[in-house]
């Protein structure tokens, strides 16, 4: 049911390719009733549905048979499920609303019980009454729903939380807050209920209320029908993770109650049970946290089988980004954002970090984007692994696996039974394949038989045999030693060093044997080869280096030179100043699109991707791309077949793992690169290893069509992922122990400071963002260890201040961590390296105590700010700056200043404090620094009061002082607002630029340079973009609800443009569906002549641009439909036009029919650019 009161019904459809679909048709609501789904409930036959209003009002739907909706939709391709339906008003609200099983002989009988609350005159109270509706399937329901007066519930009985229909005897059972009782009939009109005794455990650690916990939520497990005639079985589960089991005898109605243990996770409504064949399975979604499967094993305890993800509340966001401020690092001064190309050439991307959830299962949770691998295998090997391959084999008829590890100067086998149980390592006698020396190549053929080329030698492994072939003998030459090598089904070609210069040697495979074909001596030295085939024709394609340059040459297998070329990226798009040089080329890779069409992608030394589409028969003429993905090797292994029905391949650099999908022929490139994350559902803290090799096998391990098998190198270790086509969230979670309140990273010490509950007391985690891992222990006074520092540790309070602090005296800089609470403590925390204890321990440990404590406050501290020599923090509604004095070891009064509502936010710019108060929006404070005697004062404020929740500051440049920054405001009613504060025209009132609403209330901003590189590398004010900070930072913030957004400043040419797509996409129902546009008006009344508003206006509520809104337009590709609405392809054009003085669509107007064409592709292009993800 829609928030519309619309019914949607689904059904799952299997496409021609194996996977599944949705397929929905909507009915209308027939009436409109207020909430409408509040209550929702189907017959247990699935011909009647009822939706109730929670205001008083249901209405019932008469649907098709199953069969009947099956030979619809196979006829004319839809549905039409509802026959009919009847809307009944009730005298009261609709506490609850089920249907009852009937008799198993009466499976014509449809019962639907009602709780009803009312008022009522006579007995001057709330009642409420059990309301039966029951009639036969067909009959017709006008002459159904009389009125009724319904029987009254006894007391305890009145509210109940939950109405669990019995397949047996039309009973049912109320489970309600202090009380679970059973109705034996519904029929007979009884309210007595029999009461159960469940005997259920205490409240566990797991409970966050204050009263007793409540049962949420029920299930009935899957039974043979012989039983389910003999007995009902229920799961009952309560919201501390509580599992009862409830039998009930279906002749006397005797329920046996047993209480099965308790999970690990709250529970909610999101809870099933899923059949298997030795027991019961429990699926939980969770509750402000992870859900999970748990198994049900006789005479155990629950067995948890899995970790499903799930929402958590998130009140604090961090970025590991050493800038605070909009404005540019003052190390990066000298990079002026003149230069429209962004400087952005960090090696790392900033990591998102957010608290989640809340209680013992509560954590801090890494946000991270992209390709989920699930380990399923892993294990460490002796050496470090330069790379890697593996194949199927059966051998006497058992299937296995080999697995050929490259170490540095020898090579290791493993065979593996199919079910992957154990390995065992093959010595050199009984081993087919070369140990000796290390492996540059090797390929399964068709035919099964593996060929391993070495340093020294090719190995052809066949199921039954295997034959051993020397290169230097095969070659003539001794002594001959292969340096890089490539393989086909009958071609192998080795590349070795010369006497002058390198040389390449083409081999012929002809069953067990290998000849020799060809030898071609190669321009420079080389560094990498490949093959491919292009118009039956196979070639060789070779990178070199040549006086220091990077050499492309492509030869026939018979020597000839068919083309060479050196590449750098100043030659193939000239302007990107922020590129390396590019150096040699380090691996080659050919993906056969046609028979004739061939890619062929480079990684290099120096992390570029070079990519090259060869389209015909041509080989010489081809066109190429170069990207910069990376600054360390880049280096790119194939894919065994298309990934989600694309082409695509894998790349390692930076030692992370990527995969590179939709091939574009217009740019040569490869346009959706995503990052591939390694995950251990036993260890969520586990950061994605790093790694420098992949392999991919012909078939998934899984068994699943999609799904892609992978074997990476993380140094010694080697893992067996598994990789499917979903590109999402992939968090990583930190178990902290305790609610988080609050988390800031540590500059001066690189970890993330967490303020969290330790059995609801307050206390600090040192948290490392590689490990996860605490590194720091708390200290009293004498720096003895201690389970809490002095002012932390009391029951009942909470931390609402963190900052880290650096005090500056005589030139000296004191790091501080600045902690206040609650109940009016504010703490000065110094922090110490110690030696760690052992080398098996984690490689640093921190010590942190508390220097200096200020008591006496009997308000909150909500939040605390520093400069170079004093603090600002505001207690309850009062302002306070305090000066430290070493010499005394205390804070020292200078000034405080009373608010209208307490202050969350404060920052200092100069001798002025930026204040945003709880209920009074943005003010700015002059603290009057110059004289003792001057109260401070407030020298700007906003025009309109405002609910807050954050704020933070966007600005493109710094080059022209005053125009920028704009102070973004998030609003407690899911808005923003962005004003622009006039330092230079003291008591002015903020002047408001942009107003917007949004899907939910940002609780906090925060900046980072969290772009993967090859999005930021590049990254430049394109279209009439702006950067969001003058270091090119990107905005973030997260919601209490988890969701995280992104924020971008745009030119005035480029909101005209988007802003007219987002006043098209109001009018096509497809996009918004839900929307009372001029196009749904016009089709209910085809005599209104209504003209949509199209052309933007520049009010500031029209300033805000709805992102996700554009994002379904460019997924739907709907520019060619929207420009239909009005005039919308002229003003279309017109502005983009418009962008950058018309330099992206110049001649575009001079080339007739097809230039509307290029307006279109220019419009998406745009599209793409600014919905790029910053994360």
């Amino acid at each position: 049911m829609l928030e519309t009161g619309d019914a949607v019904f689904l059904f799952i459809q299997e496409r021609l390719d194996g996977t599944l679909r949705f397929v929905a048709t909507t009915f209308q609501s027939p009436r409109n009733l207020q909430f409408l789904g509040y209550h929702f409930s189907i017959d247990p036959s699935s011909r009647y549905m009822s939706a109730g209003s929670a205001e008083g009002g249901f209405i019932i739907y008469e649907l098709e048979s199953l069969s009947h909706m099956s030979t619809q939709y196979e006829s004319c391709g839809s549905l039409k499920p509802v026959k009919s339906t009847r809307v009944r008003l009730t005298q009261g609200v609709i506490h609850k609303m089920e249907f009852l099983y009937p008799r198993p002989e009466d499976d014509y009988h449809i019962i639907l019980l009602l709780i009803i609350v009312r008022r009522e005159v006579s007995k001057q109270a709330h009642v409420s009454r059990m309301v039966v509706y029951d009639w036969e399937l067909g009959d017709e329901l006008t002459a159904v729903f009389r009125s009724e007066k319904g029987t009254p519930l006894p007391k305890e009985h009145r509210m109940p939380l939950m109405i669990i229909p019995l397949k047996v005897n039309t009973a049912f059972l109320a489970v309600s807050e202090h009380s679970i009782g059973i109705v034996k009939n519904a029929f007979t009109g009884q309210t007595s209920f029999d009461t159960l005794e469940t005997h259920s455990p205490q409240q566990t650690r797991l409970h966050h209320g204050a009263a007793e916990p409540l049962w949420t939520t029920w299930a009935r497990p899957f039974r043979i029908n012989i039983y389910l005639e003999k007995m009902d079985v229920i799961y009952l589960a309560r919201e501390d993770g509580v599992i009862a089991h409830i039998e009930i005898d279906s002749r006397d109605l005797v329920p046996t109650v047993m209480t099965l243990g308790t999970i690990s996770t709250n529970i909610t409504t999101a809870f099933t049970t899923a059949y298997d064949v030795f027991s019961d399975v429990l699926i939980t979604g969770g509750d402000s946290g992870p859900g999970g499967i748990w198994k049900l094993i006789p005479r155990k305890d629950p067995q948890q089988v899995s970790v499903i993800p799930n929402w958590s509340p998130v009140v604090d966001l961090v970025t590991t980004d050493t800038n605070p401020s909009w404005r540019s690092d003052s190390k990066r001064k000298d990079l002026s954002t003149k230069r429209k190309v962004s400087s952005n050439s960090r090696p790392k991307s900033d990591r998102i970090f957010c608290t989640s959830g809340r209680g013992p299962r509560s954590s801090l949770t890494e946000l991270r984007w992209g390709i989920q691998a699930r380990i399923g295998l892993e294990f460490d090997h002796d050496q470090h692994v330069r790379q890697s391959w593996m194949f199927p084999v059966e051998a006497q008829g058992e299937r296995g696996f080999y697995v050929i590890l490259s170490l540095p100067h020898s090579t290791d086998v493993l065979h593996f039974p199919a079910d992957l149980s154990n390995a065992n390592a093959l010595s050199p006698e009984a081993c087919p394949f070369d140990t000796s020396s290390r492996t540059i190549s090797a390929f399964q053929t068709e035919q099964t038989v593996i060929i391993q080329v070495s340093e020294t030698s090719t190995y052809l492994v066949a199921p039954t045999q295997s034959s051993r072939h020397n290169h230097g003998e095969v070659c003539g030459k001794p002594s001959l030693l292969a340096e890089h090598a490539c393989c086909t089904d009958d071609i192998v070609v080795i590349s070795s060093h010369g006497a002058n210069a390198s040389q390449l040697d083409v081999l012929l495979v002809d069953q067990m044997n290998l000849t020799h074909s060809t030898s071609i001596d190669a321009k420079g030295e080389i560094t990498c080869i490949g093959l491919f085939k292009a118009s039956a024709q196979t070639y060789i394609i070779a990178g070199s280096v040549t006086e220091g340059l990077p050499l492309l040459t492509i030869y026939s297998l018979a020597g000839l030179e068919i083309s060479s070329n050196v590449t750098q990226p100043d030659l193939v798009t000239p302007g990107q100043e922020g590129n390396f040089h590019m150096e040699a080329y380090t691996s080659v890779l050919a993906i056969h699109d046609t028979a004739e069409k061939v890619i062929l992608v480079l990684g290099t030394r120096s992390g570029h991707l070079v990519t090259i589409l060869i389209p015909g028969e041509d080989i010489a003429h081809y066109s190429l791309s170069i990207e910069q993905i990376g600054i360390s090797p880049t280096n790119v292994f194939s894919a065994s077949s298309l990934f989600d029905g694309k082409h695509a391949f894998f790349a390692c650099c930076d030692n992370s793992l990527s995969i590179m999908t939709d091939f574009s022929p217009k740019g040569s490139r490869f346009k959706t690169k995503t990052r591939i994350w390694a995950t251990d559902s036993n260890e969520p803290s586990m950061s994605s290893p790093p790694v420098h090799a992949a392999f991919c096998l012909e078939g998934s391990l899984s068994g699943y069509q999609r799904h892609m098998s992978l074997m990476l190198l993380s140094g010694t270790r080697v893992l067996l992922v598994d990789i499917w086509p979903h590109v999402g969230p992939v968090p990583r979670s930190i178990l902290l122990g305790g609610t988080p309140m609050r988390v800031i990273f540590s500059q001066i010490w690189k970890v993330l400071v967490v303020a969290h509950l330790k059995d609801d007391r307050p206390t600090l985690s040192f948290i490392d963002p590689e490990s996860g891992v605490n590194v720091a222990t708390a200290a009293n006074k004498d720096k003895q260890p201690s389970d809490y520092i002095s002012g932390l540790g009391h029951p009942g309070d909470r931390i609402f201040g963190l900052y880290e602090w650096t005090y500056v005296k005589d030139g000296k800089l004191f790091p501080f961590i600045i902690v206040t609470t609650q109940h009016g403590r504010l703490m000065i925390v110094s922090v110490t390296a110690l030696k760690p204890e052992s080398d098996d321990g984690p490689t640093r440990k921190l010590q942190y105590w508390t220097r200096y404590k200020k008591k006496g406050f009997a308000e909150p501290i909500y939040t605390v700010v520093g400069d170079d020599v004093g603090l600002l923090f505001c207690v309850g509604k009062v302002l306070h700056w305090e000066v430290l004095d070493l010499a005394e070891k205390k804070l020292k009064p200078m000034k405080q200043f009373r608010l209208d509502s307490p202050a969350t936010t404060l920052r200092v710019e100069g001798t002025k404090v930026c204040v945003l108060t709880a209920q009074h929006s943005l003010q700015v404070i002059d603290l009057n620094v110059e004289s003792e005697n001057s109260d401070p004062s407030i020298i700007h404020s906003d025009r309109v009061t405002r609910f807050t929740g954050h704020v933070i500051e966007m600005g493109d440049s710094e080059e022209e002082p005053g125009k920028w920054p704009v102070s973004v405001i998030s609003t407690a009613q899911a808005g923003l607002a962005g004003v622009w504060i006039p330092w230079s025209q003291r008591h002015k009132e903020f002047e408001v630029v942009v107003t917007g609403s949004l899907p939910t209330s940002i609780r906090r901003f925060r900046k980072g340079h969290t772009r993967p590189f090859w999005s930021a590398v590049d990254r430049q004010r394109r279209y009439n973009t702006l950067f969001s900070t003058a270091d090119q930072a990107d905005i973030l913030g997260v919601s209490i609800d988890g969701s995280l957004h992104q924020f971008s400043l745009i030119g005035l040419d480029l909101w005209r443009f988007l802003r007219l797509i987002q006043n098209l996409a109001y009018q096509d129902k497809k996009i918004c569906p839900f929307v009372r546009n001029s196009q749904s008006l016009r089709d209910s009344d085809p005599g209104m002549d209504l003209d949509p508003e199209l052309e933007p206006q520049r009010f500031r509520e029209m300033m805000h641009i709805d992102g996700d809104l554009l994002k379904r337009c460019l997924d739907m590709s709907a520019l060619e439909e929207l420009v239909l609405i009005g005039d919308g392809i002229d003003l279309f054009c017109e502005y983009l036009d418009g962008i950058d003085d018309g330099i992206y669509t110049e001649g575009f107007r001079e080339t007739g029919s097809q230039g509307r064409k290029k307006y279109i592709e220019l419009g998406y292009e745009i599209l793409e650019y600014v919905l790029t993800l910053a994360i």
